[in-house]
């Protein structure tokens, strides 16, 4: 047991360190809004695209490449949200926030945060694999995010379908994972100096992003007390929910031990900051969404650790 929690908490403590570090750094002045919101889109354009791309360039991917895994988390995370609008239909609480609630019970921080867990937990191979499953998983949040807003939101707010498809299209990472998977095959003809640069830039991602999310948080309750319920839903679903039942799911598949906890420690990432800026863009309830990101970020200091360390139990005993 004791074993199974520490070989759980070298995956997930230095996340949370760096995430706390952050929001001290922003206690003591160290960090303010704007070099936050600069840094963020440096990770988001350019050092994170760097880290996919050149992680996959020389990486085996024939070797650990699962299209059909990919898929399953794909239906799987379909299904789930099908799961959660039928809730809001059901629980009479939830339909003033429905679109709001539902983009924060099942978008995972997988860029951020996922991706630190899985590269704390399996190195650079764990990071290569999940790579691939954040491309799939990231086109479809785009685009359940993006229905469930303009299904619960006002008609004034909408956006077309085509302006969707163009953010796809143009968003970096995506870019960058398939362009990675595309040059893998002639990686050696890249030059030493181009692959070196590129790893210090990849270096930079995760700490920075870490850290911004970290001076990002508000520890200042300010949800209104009616929506208490709906913050207590979106936790488990989010950090308990979700991530279990795809665990299992994969688990039943017959996927290989890494796969299993790669898929958990994705899925059981903390609710997507992208969350909020749809939200504030979409005219929806922007500060509310703020509490969903700020409530799952503490709430996975504790489950994440638990969690891994019961998949790490049962996988040695099994």
């Amino acid at each position: 047991m004791l074993s199974a929690f520490t070989l759980a908490l070298s995956a997930t403590a230095p996340v949370f360190l760096l995430v706390l570090l952050g929001l001290v750094l922003k206690y003591f002045k160290f960090l303010d809004d704007a070099f936050v919101g600069k840094a963020s889109e440096l990770v988001f354009y350019l050092f994170l695209p760097c880290l996919f791309f050149f992680t996959l360039l020389d990486a085996d991917i024939a070797g650990f490449l699962s299209p059909t895994l990919s898929l399953s988390l794909l239906l799987f995370t379909v299904g789930f949200y099908l799961f959660l609008e039928l809730l809001v239909k059901l629980v009479p609480a939830l339909k003033s926030c429905a679109g709001e609630f539902c983009q924060s019970s099942f978008r995972s921080n997988l860029a951020f945060i996922g991706l630190s867990f899985c590269a704390g937990a399996y190195g650079e191979e764990g990071l290569a694999r999940a790579a691939v499953i954040v491309a799939f998983l990231t086109i479809t949040y785009n685009i359940l995010s993006v229905i469930t807003l303009e299904k619960h939101l006002s008609a004034s707010s909408r956006s077309s379908i085509w302006a969707l498809i163009r953010r796809i299209a143009k968003n970096p990472l995506i870019i960058a994972i398939v362009s990675g998977m595309a040059c893998n095959p002639v990686s050696d003809w890249v030059p030493d100096f181009v692959k070196t640069s590129g790893d210090y830039l990849a270096q930079i991602t995760l700490p920075l992003a870490l850290l911004c999310i970290g001076a990002s948080l508000s520890l200042k309750p300010r949800a209104e007390s009616r929506y208490g319920l709906v913050l207590g839903l979106v936790v488990f679903f989010k950090l308990i929910l979700m991530p279990a039942l795809a665990v299992m799911l994969v688990w039943y598949l017959g996927y290989s031990d890494m796969d299993v906890g790669i898929t958990f420690l994705l899925l059981s990432a903390p609710t997507a900051s992208a969350s909020f800026v749809m939200v504030a863009a979409m005219g929806g309830d922007a500060r509310l969404t703020a509490n969903f990101i700020a409530a799952t970020t503490i709430g996975s200091l504790f489950s994440v650790s638990i969690g891994l360390t019961l998949i790490n139990l049962y996988l040695v005993t099994s």
